[in-house]
This record gives structure tokens, C-alpha cells and sequence, in this order.
């Protein structure tokens, strides 16, 4: 999470959504309409910094279904960030992310990519690899908020695309961001929005990863949903099972 990578990219993440508290009134004597259902704004402050640093310690596996441009159904897996390495000269951990995905209706019937990121000590982002496509580096180290409430915004960190580990070929950035977005009483859900445009500057394409939150600043992945630009308008949303976890 909290990465980009091309197919989709993890890491990442959305219009933000106008959602009011619904109030339940009691009605005196006879019928009434019923009180409208949907969305509830919490007003609980979520420990987004532990929830993130423990997703990424512990790595996770999960099914999800497809729809959208395409439809059909996928697995997403991270490994624990528990590796030493060095990254860009420094030291590191890091973890091995996978996705595949089948098509029942889309040409190529499968798609698979696998990509690394590296992390600093505390579990912070600094880049990832992913063999043939892509190698990103955060020039600065990006900022996760301790805590968050429903209506917070704010940007995470830059990270700068090359076409592989050398540098001597840009090929363009990746722009993250959140909003806290309502869901119950008691739960929020984080949606991190990554846009990612060409050496051009040009937006290609805008994934947001929605993250369901609690009181204990647990995150549950609840869906990607990934809309392509410029050279493609394909539009997939993965909306994961509720079986989480390893």
C-alpha cells in the first residue's frame, strides 16, 4: 500500500465524497416515511501511523472480484516487509508485492506483475522496482499523519518514475494524497489517491485505494478502483472479499 506500481499500483489512491451524519428522529402516532440509510460521519480521531506500520510489518493476502471495463476476479499478496537490503545506497527493508488477475471478458485473459518496495526503519516509503516497467524514488520522505478524522486531506509525497534503476531515463511521477471519507459510527474509510502522470506531466492515470479503518487503527483493504487517461479510458474497480488477512 501506500505505493503506486503499474498494474494497478499499490500503493495508492480519490474524489472525495459528500457525506452527511444521518439522524434518526422518532415520529409520534401513525406512518411516517422511513429515515433515510447511508454513510455515518464519525467523529473519532483513527491512529492512521500505527494502522499503516502494522499493515506493512505483517504484509497481506487477498481475493478480490473485478469490474468496470473488464470483469473477473484476482489475488493481491505483500510480503512482510521484514528483508534488509540497501536502497539507493542506504539501508532498507523490504517486501515483494503480486498481483494477478483474470478476465473473462477482456484481451489478454490474465495479467500478472510483481514489484518490490523499500521502506525505511519506521516502515516510511522510499521507492520500489518492478522488473521491465518501472523504478520510483521518493526524493523527500513522505508524511503520514499520526492521526486523521473524516474530512481530513492532505498529500502524502511525490515519487519520482524512472524507466529502471539507473536514472538516466525519467518517465514522469506519481502524486499521492488521502481523504477520510465517513462510513459508520465507529469506522472511517481512508482513501489514498494516487495520480500518476508521464515525463510529459501529463495524467495517465488515477488509482484510489480505499481502507477501512477502526477505533485500533486496523486497516482493511475494501477496493482499487483504477481509472486509466490519455492513452486509454479503461476503468477497473477491484472490490476486495471480506476474508482478509494471511
Amino acid at each position: 500500500m501506500f505505493k503506486a506500481a503499474t498494474t494497478p499500483r499499490v500503493c495508492r489512491t480519490a474524489l472525495a465524497l459528500s457525506l452527511n451524519l444521518v439522524l434518526l428522529a422518532a415520529c409520534g402516532g401513525g406512518g411516517g416515511t422511513p429515515a433515510p440509510t447511508g454513510p455515518v460521519t464519525s467523529t473519532l480521531s483513527f491512529s492512521l501511523q500505527t494502522g499503516y506500520r502494522t499493515l506493512i510489518a505483517n504484509g497481506a493476502a487477498n481475493n478480490f472480484t473485478i469490474s468496470g471495463t473488464c470483469a473477473g476476479s484476482g489475488n493481491h499478496t505483500v510480503g512482510a516487509a521484514n528483508t534488509t537490503t540497501t536502497f539507493e545506497g542506504a539501508a532498507a527493508l523490504s517486501a515483494a508485492s503480486t498481483w494477478t488477475m483474470t478476465f473473462t471478458n477482456c484481451t489478454p485473459s490474465s495479467n500478472a506483475a510483481t514489484s518490490t518496495t523499500y521502506y525505511d526503519t519506521n516502515y516510511l516509503p522510499r521507492g520500489f522496482s518492478s522488473v521491465g516497467t518501472n523504478y520510483g524514488v521518493y526524493q523527500t520522505a513522505p508524511t503520514i499523519p499520526s492521526t486523521v478524522m473524516v474530512g481530513n486531506t492532505g498529500t502524502i509525497g511525490t515519487e519520482t518514475l524512472y524507466t529502471n534503476s539507473t536514472k538516466t531515463v525519467g518517465n514522469g511521477t506519481t502524486v499521492v494524497s488521502y481523504v477520510v471519507e465517513a462510513d459508520t459510527a465507529n469506522t472511517a474509510i481512508v482513501n489514498l489517491i494516487a495520480r500518476i502522470y508521464n515525463a510529459g506531466g501529463t495524467l495517465t492515470a488515477t488509482e484510489q485505494d480505499r481502507y477501512r479503518i477502526d477505533a485500533y487503527g486496523t486497516l482493511t483493504p475494501v477496493s482499487a478502483d483504477i481509472q486509466y487517461s490519455y492513452t486509454s479510458t479503461t476503468h477497473l474497480l477491484l472490490t476486495y472479499s471480506s476474508n482478509f488477512g494471511r
